[in-house]
């Protein structure tokens, strides 16, 4: 089964191996962080996968971002798919690198034929690991010419700072956030 994460390239993803690849690693890409109406959300950019019957895979999310919280997590398909059934999930992990099903799945068919933002709400009120990602299409249908986006909201606010989408460092987020002795803050 290929796996498809969203890759540091962005646009057409990178091969990832479970078992062996990395949450950390540059093939799960990175989020981008927003703040709407003091809500901060988590997005990746619109991805044209290069292989559409592959399991598409989010960037990792840090568990100390989630741990313990109901989250909202969804997708955003720009382009509709291919009519076929295609499932929704979020996945865990105790080593950033093998993965198993958190809780059950969040839909089994969500319409990749559908263009529009679906969101679902995921309780992780009594889990603590280290890792989690998206996942999407796991039975890897071949989807066709879809376009999607991956969103999380719902992380603890007290990591809202780092999570400044104009910095360019190489964090998981895109930056370490503003430079305090300007007195910005977010």
């Amino acid at each position: 089964m290929a796996l498809l994460g969203i890759s540091s390239a962005g646009s057409t993803g990178a091969a990832i191996t479970d078992g062996t690849t990395h949450a950390s690693d540059s093939e799960y890409g990175k989020w981008k962080f927003d703040n709407e109406n003091g809500i901060g959300y988590l997005y990746t950019d619109e991805t044209d996968p290069s292989d559409t019957d592959a399991e598409f895979i989010s960037p990792a999310i840090r568990g100390t971002w989630v741990n313990g919280r109901k989250i909202i997590v969804g997708f955003n398909i720009g382009t509709a798919g291919a009519d076929l059934g295609s499932g929704f999930s979020v996945d865990g992990s105790h080593d950033g690198k093998n993965w198993v099903l958190v809780g059950s799945e969040l839909d089994a068919d969500i319409t990749p034929d559908v263009a529009g933002v679906q969101i679902y709400t995921c309780d992780l009120s009594d889990y603590t690991l280290p890792w989690y990602r998206l996942t999407m299409n796991d039975d890897t249908n071949n989807l066709t010419t879809i376009k999607y986006q991956f969103y999380c909201s719902g992380v603890d606010p007290s990591y809202y700072v780092g999570m400044d989408i104009n910095n360019t460092s190489n964090s998981m987020i895109g930056g370490v956030g503003p430079d305090p002795s300007h007195g910005q803050t977010n």
